[in-house]
Parts: C-alpha cells; structure tokens; sequence
C-alpha cells in the first residue's frame, strides 16, 4: 500500500492511547430528565504534522497516496464547488494539515474519532473531516481494542452476522448484572406462540395454555393490509404447519434468526392474536406489557417498511481498504477507517417502523433489543447499547434506556404498603418522598419519564386514531404500581393539575397545499382535557415537571377539583376511552367574541372592522383564537357547535412566579358549551396573561412593546375583577 511520507509518519495507536488517557471532564450534558456523566475527553488536533496545505494534501493524492487520496476525496465532497482551483483553495484555506482526534464522551459515542484539520492563522483547529477507526472482528490487534470499531457483514443472514447477534444475547444472559440472569428468564408463554421448527419442520401456531417457557418478540410494520395473518380462514393451516417459504419476507427472516438464536418461539401479532375477532384483539392488547417485557429479546425489522420487505436486505458498506498499522505490543494489526457519519444509522432510527405509535412500547417495554437497520444491527440492554460496528455506549435518546423502565417493571411486580396521603396530595399536587429507587438513577421523579414518552409518542402516527391510549397501555400499566396513582386517559390524577396547560402543535399537510391538515378524529378517542383528545403533533410535555415544581412553591391559587374519571371501553383502564369528566370549582370568565372556527375555505382571518370594543382581556383570548397555530388547530379539532352556544375561559392556576418566566400570571383553559347540560363544556384551546416589566419603547419592536403593554392591562383587569366561583364539569 503506497503512502507518502508525511501519512507513513502517523501513528494511529499512539494517538487513540494518548486521547484514552486523558483525564475525563464534565460533559455539560446536565438536566432535570439526566445526570452528566463526567467523561468527556478533550480533543487532540494537532498530534501529527501532515502537509502544509491543502493543495499539498490534493497533490499527494493524485501522486498515488491513498490515505491522502482518502482524506481528499472525503473532504472535497463537502465543498460543493465543482470548479475551483489551486489559487483559490491556497486562498479560501490557509494553514498547515495535522492529523490527530477528536473530543469525545465514552458514554455517547464509545470511542475517539481520527480528525483531519487545518491549523488556521489564528492557531485554531478548522476539521476538514473525521473517520472512525475499526479492526476486522476476526483480526484485532493484541491492545486498544475498546478504542477500535469493528467490521460489519455486507449480508446480515451470513452466519459470521447471526452469531454476532447470538454472543450478544449470551453475553447479556450471563454476564450482565443489570439485566437479569438466565433462569430468569423463562415466564407464562402469551396466549399463543409460533413454534419456529427446524430446516425440517416448519414454523406452528400452538396454544400455550399457560405453560413456562422463553420467547422473542417481534416488533415490525405491516405496510398495510395483509392476507398472511391468524383468522377463521387461517387457523388450520398455521397450527399444521406453513412451509417457511412461503412465509412473507419479513416473517420469514425473523423466524430464521430466532433459530440462529436458539429459541424455540416467537410471538408476531398478526399471527398470534386473532385478527377477525374485536373480542380476541382486545383482550391480547391488554397483554401487550406481559408479552413484551416478558420476552427474552425483542427483534426491531426497523428497515423493514412491510412484511413484504424483508430484514435481510444487502448492505452497501461502501468501506475504505486503506489499512493502517497498528504497532501492538504484543501483536500488530491492520486498523481501517470509515467516513465518521457512515455508521450513525439514521436511517434506524428515522425508519419508518420508529414513526409507528404501537412500536414505542414494544421497544420500551422488552429488556433487550435486537434492531436491524439499513446498515448494521443493533444491541439495547439495561447494561448497554452496542452496535455491529463495535461501538459500546448508552442510549443517545435518554427516554429510551431500557435501565429505567426494567426497574418500572421489577418495581412494579413487588408489593408496597400504600402511604397515608400528604395533603399535597389531598389537593393532586404530588409531594415528592425522599431516597426513592429513582433517585439512585438521577431521575427526580418517574411522572417527568412519563411525560418525556408521551412527548415522543406524540410524534408518531397510528393507523387508528383510536388506537392512541391502547397503544400506551402497556408503558401505562408498567408505571402504575410504581406511581401508585390514578391512570386517566394518558394523565395521572395526582399529577392533573400540572398537566392540564398541554397544547399540541398542528398536523401540517406534506404540500403545505393548505394551512393545517383537516383530518378530523374518526371517532371519541378521549375527553377534551386529555392532550389524546385531538389529532396533533408534539408538545412539550417533559417541560411539565415545571410546572409541577412551581404549584408548590408560587402558586397563589388553584381551581379545586372535586371529580376527575374516566369510562374505559371493557373496563380495561388503560385501555381505549369512550367517556371522561372533570368537575372543578374555579373562577369562569364569559368570552364575548371568537373569531369563527377555522376551515379549509377561510384559512387565515383578519381582524373585523365590525368588530365591537372588547376589553383587554377579552381582546388577547380573541387574538390568540385568530393568530395563535396551536389554538386555532385544537379549536378546529374540538370544536361542536349548537344553537346558543356559549364561551368562557375558566382560571386553572394564579401564579405570584409562573413556571418558565417567573412573573404573576393566570393560565385558564378555553371553553365551549356542549348544549347537553348547563354547567357542561368541552376544552377547546389554552391561555396565559403575564405581569410583564415593560422595557423601553425603544428597546423592543413595536408589536412587543403594544403586546406586552396590553398584556398587562389584561392581567390587571382580571385580577381586580370580582367573580363568584363556579362549579362546572369539562367532558
């Protein structure tokens, strides 16, 4: 392999080892939902001269160097400038090259990247591009090994990749504290299994009838109707016996690495619960949190779209064979290296299995997971996650660790005396108790690990509207024992008041054809206080542990609940709503004039020159109805008219410092009349006035300053207004 002097110079071992050695830092990665991890490591950029510029480096390359040839070629892609020359990159890049690494947090990314950069006139580093260094797994060097990548199969149904996949599960079986020894593994089947056979025998629907055994989860797309499913016409056929080849793709190659992991049965929904019978879906849904957790393994076909795709689809590594040395102590190797974003499967995680709603639980709830991207495998386990290209690290995404929600699940299979309740609790306010088991994991409280899941299921899109609580009845029914609390329609009644300010950013067309997308619920998927009563996109919910924190500390006063319940479809309450009320006792304020509910022909509205003189306050609920996206949207969504309907505002908290900003303040829930009975109404939006301190005219814009200043005057007026309170029930 031909390399010019100044790449012949660079020792590769020697910089890893010096960046592994460096004394740790602090990360900054700090906050209420995680701890830092105090193992950032600083980087080295200017360990080894390499050529004086960057012509230097082009030149090296066209002479036949082929680490210069990699680093050229890497680096002029992100120039986007097709006809430059000599002169101008002399000109545009000035300073000599230097080889060296990256900063780094072992926990994030596993290990340090090799840096190319610029040592500019100013002496600081400018990267021009960075790869990941990696060993074939069956030729690593005598050391430095956890600084090291690995290999990955161009084929992942080749033996080499199913055995990478079945060492991690012994590993985890047998080495992994966190997770659980082997004999612990073995549980009830669920209501029925697949047998996955042999080359001889082929895959059988059985009914366990309860016996003890071990399985694997599947959690994968349909891809829209399919015909290969468990029904009357079915049944016979797949308790017989269907011959592998003709199972679907996908199906096929997830039986076939159960096998290769030497388990004897696997549970897929299409094939386990029955899918002509409402009755046998329902009752299986309910078992969701049973079979998931309860599994040995969970397989992810996260790049599999369909049933038809399959998971075994071939890799295009696109890898670089320019091998290093790597000058062991005890043994040499040959060390590679990969372009520093090839291996980050986005594509994992931007799948579309990642965008289904059902799909967050399963992946939460199973103790271990085995995810087939485009490009590699991944491991997750309570102990780690690691990666087919060798990376050992923990979740990136940190609702996502499997640590937090294995201890939900233990926690919540123990019994626990139930406490008297504080008088925080009298009120819903929860009061935190001290040196809980959470605690020992930097969680302030499991309600903020809640919230943060459901902002990410927000994100995601269900086929069945109506579908939204059922698929989170697992993950509900887990937290339950351990928040010993209440479950009401994706809320928790110690935690309602904290809760109730949620607004849910619109849908928006992909051809921003119209202003929002018009789809409608196809039917009662919740009560209007629920944040799963509309059709929306994320919100911030895992900013509600603010709020929560501030009713203790400022809040001046607060609307009394006197009854919150929900009605469950077959009184399963965690599962689909068909009906909810919140009775509460508050200060009501009329609401004179709303602009007229948005609509596909009347998009965007201007203010009427009719328009009566409304007060301060009346005027901001007027304008946020009309300007604000998120109360236009949900308003459009709720919205049920009916002859002499009427609007009101009701006072949820007053605030002496509101959370966020810290100034007086009242946030109140929009309301409408649902006609059916006088004290009854439907949420439809939400709204805040602060006590703003007014700054200069000067020192703000315009709209600020008139926003602000009428702001204030709204807050004045309904602080100084006498209201008697009233009882009212919001459905």
């Amino acid at each position: 392999m031909t390399f010019c002097k100044e790449c012949q110079g660079f020792d590769i071992r020697a910089v890893l080892l010096e960046s592994d050695s460096q004394q740790t830092q602090s990360t900054g990665l700090t906050g209420r939902l995680y701890s830092d991890t105090n193992d950032y490591r600083p980087p080295i950029p200017f360990f080894h001269k390499h050529h004086e510029s960057i012509v230097g480096l082009k030149r090296s390359a066209e002479q036949g160097c082929e680490l210069c040839k990699l680093f050229w070629e890497t680096w002029v892609k992100t120039l986007n400038k097709p006809d430059f020359t000599e002169e101008w990159l002399d000109r545009t890049f000035q300073g000599s090259l230097y080889l060296g690494c990256s900063g780094w947090i072992a926990s994030r990314q596993g290990a340090p990247y090799v840096n190319l950069a610029q040592r500019t006139l100013s002496g600081t580093a400018r990267a021009l591009c960075s790869f990941e260094p990696f060993a074939n797994r069956d030729l690593l060097p005598s050391d430095g090994m956890s600084l090291l990548g690995r290999s990955i199969y161009e084929d992942p149904a080749s033996t080499g990749c199913l055995a990478v996949a079945a060492d991690w599960l012994h590993t985890c079986l047998n080495e992994h504290g966190k997770c659980g020894l082997k004999g612990e593994t073995e549980r009830p089947l669920p209501t029925r299994v697949i047998n996955v056979g042999d080359n001889h025998t082929p895959p059988k629907l059985i009914t366990t009838g309860g016996k003890i055994g071990t399985w694997i989860a599947l959690s994968y797309c349909w891809g829209g109707d399919s015909v290969f499913i468990y029904n009357d016409h079915t049944v016979n056929d797949l308790k017989v016996g269907i011959p592998l080849e003709k199972y679907p793709a996908t199906l096929r190659d997830v039986i076939i690495i159960t096998r290769a992991l030497k388990m004897k049965y696997i549970w897929i929904d299409a094939l386990c619960i029955k899918q002509d019978s409402r009755e046998d879906w329902a009752a299986e849904a309910s078992k969701m949190q049973e079979v998931y957790s309860g599994a040995i393994v969970t397989i992810s076909a996260a790049n599999s779209p369909s049933t038809q795709s399959g998971i075994f689809s071939k890799r295009k590594t696109g890898m670089s064979n320019v091998a290093l040395e790597w000058k062991g102590e005890e043994k040499s190797g040959k060390v590679y290296l990969r372009s520093g974003s090839e291996l980050w499967d986005h594509s994992l995680q931007t799948s579309a299995l990642q965008t289904r709603g059902w799909t967050l639980q399963e992946g939460l709830l199973a103790p271990r997971t085995l995810s087939y991207g485009a490009q590699q495998m991944m491991w997750e386990c309570p102990e780690y996650q690691t990666d087919e290209g060798g990376r050992i690290t923990q979740p990136t995404q940190e609702y996502r660790s499997k640590g937090f929600i294995q201890k939900v699940l233990s926690a919540g299979r123990q019994e626990a005396p139930k406490p008297e309740p504080s008088l925080l609790q009298k009120l819903h306010i929860r009061s935190p108790k001290p040196d809980e088991w959470w605690k020992a994991l930097a969680i302030e409280s499991p309600y903020d690990k809640w919230w943060e899941i459901v902002e990410q299921f927000m994100t995601r899109s269900l086929t069945k509207d109506f579908d939204a609580l059922p698929a989170l009845s697992g993950l509900a029914r887990a937290f339950q024992p351990v928040l010993k609390d209440e479950y009401l329609a994706g809320h928790w009644k110690k935690d309602i008041m904290a809760s109730l300010m949620w607004s849910r950013n619109p849908k928006y067309p992909a051809d921003e054809s119209i202003r929002f997308d018009p789809t409608r619920p196809s039917e009662y998927l919740a009560p209007s206080w629920s944040w799963a009563s509309i059709l929306g996109n994320l919100s911030v919910m895992s900013n509600i542990w603010k709020t929560r924190d501030a009713l203790a500390i400022s809040a001046l006063k607060v609307a009394e609940i006197l009854d919150l319940h929900t009605v469950t479809k077959n009184y399963d309450p965690f599962g689909q709503v068909i009906g909810g009320d919140l009775k509460i006792r508050g200060r009501f304020f009329p609401i004179e004039h709303l602009p007229p509910v948005w609509s596909t022909d009347n998009q965007f509205l201007d203010e009427p020159s009719d328009l009566p003189k409304l007060s301060p306050f009346q005027q901001i609920v007027y304008n946020s109805a009309r300007v604000v996206d998120v109360i236009i949207y949900e308003r459009y969504q709720q919205h049920k008219s009916h002859p002499g309907q009427i609007y009101g505002a009701f006072e949820i908290i007053r605030w002496k410092g509101a959370p966020g900003s810290g100034l007086p303040g009242m946030d109140f829930l929009l309301l409408e009349s649902t006609g059916e009975k006088g004290d009854e109404f439907r949420r439809i939006g939400v709204a805040s006035v602060r006590k703003n301190q007014l700054l200069y005219e000067e020192d703000v814009t315009a709209d600020s300053y008139s926003f602000m200043a009428l702001e204030n005057l709204a807050y004045d007026e309904v602080d100084r207004v006498k209201v008697k309170k009233r009882i009212i029930t919001i459905v």
